[in-house]
């Protein structure tokens, strides 16, 4: 027999959906400090169940696709990427599109992907001269989608996509709307629709153009294009553009902010900047490209993405749907009730890390007993782990390399807010301003 389960307190009918949508670390952090790792909460009409601390994330991550759906969750996402692709996909489809993709995020193709990262960092730095300024948001997201673009289509397609590329993937993040029918005349969904279907003609051409010549190409599309789909001898084309779609979409802002945050953080901690620093002067030198075996030695600049991880992550929780009733701890999630990741809580628990608000790499630079296995979920876990994370650290690490080896940096602005939007990713808040010098 299950105990019951104990229910944060909130508003008539609201509950705590204000809560939840404008700060979710401090709603958990009243829930758990009144009932400890799991506790209900109402979200309007839905009901919920908060999970904290790194089991209770073992349990969400293991239990997704088992107890816990993914992909109800994700209808939003249905207006860009229809219901068969990535996160709406169904499980067995889910998997199969996992297969597909990763042998195109790891082993030889990461490899050849370094010097490709590398020339479009170098394109963009020829661009700074020997001082100024620039906004780093925004600068951060044009960076990282060339950088992906370049990986994905070859450096001819991304030249011919051109750097208006990006603002169609803004324009599909207007349009997500969770409470609202999607197919409202509103300005947003039109501009939505209307940069989808731009992607799709655009993607859809570089598509054709290379079924027809497959053997000039060894990238990322011609993965997918060389691979078998279920019953299906090939991926249909259509569903090639939507992945692809995808992917650029879910990635956009989350590695566009964690490279903002990792940034500002290196900033706002001079000594931490200085070390990095060294450590690229060491294993680069004064004029080498980045290679994938050179980067592997960036040991301090690996421990300050991941603590960036904890103290930043890119969403506050992740959601899940119950599909039967499911026991954790003696309780009971009812069938239909949300799951609830509280992620940015579980990253900042005193009894896991030592002064959790203090911004410290050296928790994971060895000697310290602060790694604990889903402590830190930014990337998600067990099966659901992100495909692309080592694409994703690969990028970050280019980026921040060839940055500081070639400029002098600090932030005009000393110490930059935090900013949510709509779909619950944080990212510092413009203006976010970085001067920079040619080094020595």
């Amino acid at each position: 027999m299950t105990r019951p389960l104990p229910m944060l307190s909130g508003l008539p009918l609201l509950g705590s959906a204000l809560d939840f949508r404008r700060d979710p670390l401090s709603l958990f952090r009243r829930g758990h400090a009144a009932h400890g790792e799991v506790f209900g909460i109402k979200l309007a009409f839905q009901p919920a169940v908060v999970l904290v601390g790194p089991e209770k994330m073992r349990f969400f991550f293991e239990q997704t696709d088992d107890a816990l759906s993914m992909s109800e969750v994700y209808q939003f996402l249905v207006p860009i990427l229809g219901a068969k692709v990535l996160f709406t996909a169904p499980h067995a489809e889910y998997d199969e599109q996992k297969r597909i993709m990763l042998p195109a995020f790891h082993g030889k193709k990461l490899r050849s992907y370094v010097g490709e990262m590398s020339e479009e960092v170098e394109a963009w730095l020829d661009t700074l001269g020997e001082r100024g300024e620039f906004e780093l948001v925004g600068v951060a997201e044009q960076l990282t989608m060339a950088m992906v673009t370049r990986c994905v289509f070859g450096a001819r397609f991304r030249e011919r996509l051109g750097p208006g590329f990006v603002d169609h993937f803004v324009d599909l993040s207007g349009g997500l709307e969770f409470i609202l029918p999607t197919n409202l005349p509103l300005p947003r969904f039109i501009r939505r629709d209307r940069a989808l279907r731009t992607l799709q003609q655009l993607l859809g051409q570089v598509v054709a153009e290379r079924r027809a010549n497959p053997d000039q190409y060894d990238d990322f599309l011609q993965v997918l294009l060389g691979a078998t789909y279920l019953e299906h001898a090939r991926i249909p084309d259509s569903m090639v553009v939507t992945m692809l779609i995808g992917l650029m979409f879910g990635g956009r802002e989350n590695t566009a902010g964690h490279l903002e945050w990792c940034l500002v953080e290196l900033l706002k901690h001079p000594d931490w900047l200085a070390r990095v620093r060294a450590e690229v002067d060491g294993a680069l030198g004064p004029a080498d490209a980045p290679s994938f075996d050179s980067l592997r030695e960036l040991r301090v600049l690996d421990a300050c993405l991941k603590e960036t991880d904890r103290l930043r992550p890119m969403t506050a929780t992740l959601v899940r749907l119950a599909k039967r009733d499911v026991e954790i701890d003696g309780y009971t999630i009812p069938k239909g009730w949300l799951a609830v990741a509280g992620i940015a809580l579980t990253h900042r628990l005193p009894e896991i890390f030592t002064e959790p608000e203090r911004w410290d790499p050296g928790r994971f630079l060895g000697g310290r007993s602060e790694d604990v296995p889903y402590s830190i979920v930014n990337f998600g876990g067990a099966h659901h782990r992100c495909w692309a994370m080592s694409f994703v650290a690969h990028e970050m690490k280019v980026a921040m390399s060839l940055l500081v080896r070639r400029y002098d940096i600090a932030l005009v602005d000393a110490d930059p807010p935090s900013e949510t939007n709509d779909i619950g990713v944080t990212r510092p808040k413009a203006p976010c301003r970085i001067r920079y010098q040619r080094r020595a």
